[in-house]
C-alpha cells in the first residue's frame, strides 16, 4: 500500500478526532473567502468607492484572521502529533520507515487541509450571497448586489491555505524523520517533569505587560505616532504573556504547592499539581488562549462601539432636514410658507445665534482651529438646540459643560468624524479676554454644512456672550426638521430662490455626509464575525489543552477512584483544575482587551465603556456554559473505565 492509501486511511479513521479542529479551519476559510471577495465585487466597490470603506476593513480583517488561524494551526498541529507518538512508534516497530511514516503523516495533513479548503470554499460562495446582502443592509445600501464567484479570491485563498497546508505537512514530515523508537514507544509514559524557576523570566513578563499597558495609556500625552504605538505595545503584551504564563505563573503555582495551609485542603492537592507539573508543556496553549480571549473581546466591544458610534454621530451631522442662515421676518414667513405648499409637513424650527471669533492658544502653540476661526456661541443657544432635538442625555451633558463667567466649552466640528484632540484644562484668549476651556465634547449644533460644519464651537457663559456679540455681526441659522427629507432636494433649490445669496446660505439634507458614519457599519459587520472566528479558535485551543490533559490524568483519576475517592470527589478536583486553566488566561484577555479599547477611547476622543461592558459580559457567560460543558465531559472521560 503506498503512502497516499495509507494517509487517506488514516484520515478516514481519525475523523472524529479532527472533528473541532475541522470545524474551526472551514469556518476560516469561508470567512477568508468573504473578506477577500469584497474587493473582487466590481459592484460593491464602485458604490462604496468613494470612502474604499468596504475594501480596506476587510483586507485588514483578512490579514489578522490569516495570522489567527496560522497560529492556531501551528499550535493544534502539535496537540494531533503529540497524541499519535504512541501510534508512530507502532509503525516503526512495523518496520516501516521514518520517512515514510513521516510522507504518510504530512500527506494526511496536506489531505486534511484540501478537505477543509474543499468544504470551507464552497460554503464561503454559497453564503457569499447572504454576506453581502447582510454588508449592504448594515451599511444602508440601496442596490441590490448581485451573486458572483470571484475567481481572484479563490486564487488568493488557495494560495494562502495551501502555503500554510504544505509548511505543516512538511515540518510533520521532519518531526517524524528526526524521532526515535524508544521516544515514540515511551511518549504516553513520559511524566511530567518539574518546571524551572526563572524569576528573572518571570519579572520580565509582568514588567513587559505594565510597558505595554502604560504606552498604550499615555501614547497621547507623549506624542506618539499611533501606528507606532500599536505595533510596539502588541509587540511587549505579546510577549509579556508568554514570559507571564511560561515563567511567573510557575513561580506563583510553585509557591503555592509549598503552603500546607493551601493545599492540603479538600482536594486541592491533585488539582493545583496537575496543573504546576504541566506548566512546562502548557504554558504556550495559556498564552495563546490569553491572546485570542483579547482578540474576541475587544474585536467584538469594538464591533458594538462602531455601531453605537455611527447611531450617535448621525445627529451630530445632520441635525436637521434643512437649514438656512437669515435673520429677516420675510423672508421666514416665505419658508414657511414655501414649506406649507410643498409635500411635506414642518416639524419645528430651531433658531440659533452665534458669530465667528478668533481664537489663540496662549498656554501651548496648537492647531486646533482652521486659520484661528470658529464658531462663538452662548450656553442658552447650546441649551435650546439640544432640547430642540431632544439628544440623548441631555441634562446630564448640559451640566457638564455649563461654563462659568471665565471658561469656556469646546465642542468638536462636525465634520471630523473622531479627532484625539483633548483640549479640557487650556487656556485661550479670545477678543482680548482670556478663558479656561471647561470641557471637550462633540454634541450637535449647526450639523456638516458648508459655511460652519469644519469650524469647531467655542460656548460662552450667556453674559459673556451679550457682552462679546456687541462688537460683531451675529448670524442666525435656521434648522428645520420635516416630513421626508430624503426627498427634499426640490423644497431646497425652492428656499434657495427665496433667501438671500440663494445656495450660499441654504443646506439640503446631508445624506452624502452621514453616509460616512454608515462606512463605520461595515467594522460593526466584520467586527462581529472576527469575534466569532476567535471564539472558536478560543474554545478549540482550550479544548485541545483539555483534552491532552484528560487522557493523561485517566489512569491517575482511575487509581484515585480505586483507593477510595469518590465521583463527587474528583469532580470537584477536575472543576477546580479546568476552571485555573481557564480563569488565568480569560482575566489577562480581559485586561489586555480593556487597555486595547482604552486606546481608542483615547483615538476617537470618546467613551465605549457601556459597550465594552456589553462585550466582557457576553463572553464570560459563553465561557461559563464552555467550562460547565467541558468539565462534565472531562470527568466522564477521567472517570469511566
Amino acid at each position: 500500500m503506498n503512502s497516499f492509501k495509507i494517509a487517506y486511511k488514516l484520515l478516514k479513521n481519525n475523523l472524529n478526532i479532527y472533528g473541532l479542529y475541522l470545524i474551526v479551519l472551514v469556518v476560516t476559510v469561508a470567512t477568508y473567502y468573504n473578506f477577500i471577495s469584497i474587493q473582487y465585487n466590481d459592484t460593491f466597490v464602485q458604490l462604496t468607492k468613494r470612502l474604499q470603506s468596504a475594501v480596506i476593513p476587510s483586507m485588514t480583517c483578512g490579514f489578522v484572521l490569516i495570522c489567527t488561524v496560522a497560529f492556531f494551526m501551528w499550535h493544534a498541529n502539535g496537540f494531533f502529533f503529540k497524541q499519535r507518538q504512541k501510534e508512530t512508534g507502532l509503525y516503526m516497530l512495523m518496520g516501516i520507515s521514518s520517512s515514510k511514516i513521516g510522507r504518510v503523516f504530512a500527506i494526511e495533513s496536506m489531505l486534511l487541509g484540501g478537505l477543509s479548503l474543499l468544504i470551507g470554499l464552497s460554503i464561503g460562495i454559497l453564503f457569499s450571497k447572504f454576506f453581502f446582502i447582510l454588508l449592504g443592509k448594515v451599511m444602508y445600501l440601496e442596490v441590490e448586489l448581485p451573486f458572483t464567484v470571484a475567481p481572484k479570491a479563490i486564487l488568493q485563498l488557495v494560495i494562502v491555505f495551501g502555503t500554510l497546508f504544505v509548511v505543516l505537512g512538511f515540518k510533520n514530515y521532519n518531526v517524524v524523520k528526526r524521532s526515535q523508537l524508544i521516544n515514540m514507544i515511551h511518549a504516553a509514559k513520559a511524566k511530567p517533569s518539574i518546571p524551572k524557576l526563572n524569576y528573572k523570566k518571570g519579572i520580565l513578563g509582568i514588567l513587559l505587560i505594565a510597558v505595554g499597558y502604560m504606552i498604550a495609556s499615555n501614547f497621547k500625552r507623549w506624542d506618539w505616532d499611533l501606528m507606532t504605538t500599536s505595533m510596539i505595545t502588541l509587540v511587549l503584551v505579546s510577549f509579556g504573556t508568554y514570559f507571564f504564563f511560561g515563567s511567573f505563573l510557575t513561580i506563583i503555582f510553585s509557591k503555592l504547592t509549598k503552603s500546607k495551609n493551601m493545599i492540603y485542603k479538600d482536594v486541592r492537592l491533585v488539582s493545583i499539581s496537575n496543573i504546576f507539573f504541566r506548566l512546562k508543556a502548557n504554558y504556550r496553549s495559556l498564552a495563546m488562549t490569553a491572546i485570542l480571549a483579547a482578540a474576541t473581546v475587544t474585536a467584538c466591544s469594538i464591533s458594538l462601539s462602531f455601531k453605537q458610534y455611527a447611531e450617535d454621530h448621525e445627529m451630530i451631522e445632520a441635525p436637521y432636514s434643512l437649514s438656512y442662515e437669515s435673520n429677516d421676518k420675510n423672508t421666514k414667513d416665505k419658508v414657511r410658507v414655501t414649506i406649507a405648499e410643498s409635500a411635506h409637513e414642518l416639524i419645528g424650527v430651531n433658531e440659533v445665534n452665534f458669530f465667528i471669533g478668533n481664537i489663540e492658544y496662549v498656554s501651548k502653540v496648537k492647531k486646533v482651529d482652521y486659520n484661528n476661526e470658529a464658531i462663538i456661541t452662548s450656553y442658552s443657544q447650546i441649551q435650546k438646540t439640544l432640547e430642540f432635538l431632544k439628544y440623548k442625555n441631555r441634562k446630564s451633558i448640559l451640566k457638564q459643560i455649563k461654563p462659568r463667567e471665565n471658561e469656556i466649552t469646546f465642542i468638536l466640528n462636525a465634520n471630523t468624524m473622531a479627532a484625539p484632540i483633548n483640549v479640557k484644562g487650556d487656556k485661550i484668549r479670545l477678543d482680548r479676554n482670556t478663558y479656561y476651556i471647561k470641557e471637550n465634547i462633540q454634541v450637535p449644533f449647526t450639523g456638516n454644512v458648508a459655511k460652519f460644519g469644519k469650524k469647531n464651537i467655542y460656548v460662552l457663559h450667556d453674559r459673556e456672550y451679550e457682552k462679546l456679540k456687541t462688537n460683531v455681526s451675529e448670524i442666525t441659522l435656521n434648522g428645520i426638521q420635516i416630513t421626508g427629507q430624503e426627498d427634499s432636494e426640490k423644497l431646497v433649490k425652492n428656499i434657495a430662490k427665496i433667501v438671500p445669496d440663494g445656495l450660499a446660505k441654504v443646506s439640503g439634507y446631508v445624506k452624502q455626509y452621514i453616509w460616512e458614519y454608515y462606512a463605520l457599519e461595515i467594522f460593526f459587520f466584520l467586527g462581529l464575525i472576527m469575534s466569532i472566528v476567535f471564539m472558536l479558535a478560543t474554545f478549540s485551543t482550550i479544548y485541545f489543552k483539555i483534552l491532552s490533559d484528560a487522557l493523561m490524568d485517566r489512569e491517575q483519576y482511575i487509581m484515585l477512584k480505586k483507593i477510595g475517592m469518590s465521583k463527587k470527589e474528583i469532580q470537584k478536583s477536575i472543576y477546580l483544575q479546568i476552571g485555573v486553566a481557564f480563569l488565568f488566561p480569560v482575566i489577562l484577555g480581559i485586561i489586555h482587551s480593556v487597555v486595547a479599547i482604552n486606546m481608542l477611547e483615547e483615538i476617537m476622543n470618546v467613551s465605549f465603556v457601556l459597550q465594552m461592558m456589553y462585550g466582557i459580559g457576553l463572553f464570560v457567560s459563553i465561557m461559563i456554559v464552555f467550562y460547565v460543558k467541558i468539565s462534565k465531559n472531562y470527568t466522564k472521560l477521567v472517570y469511566e473505565e
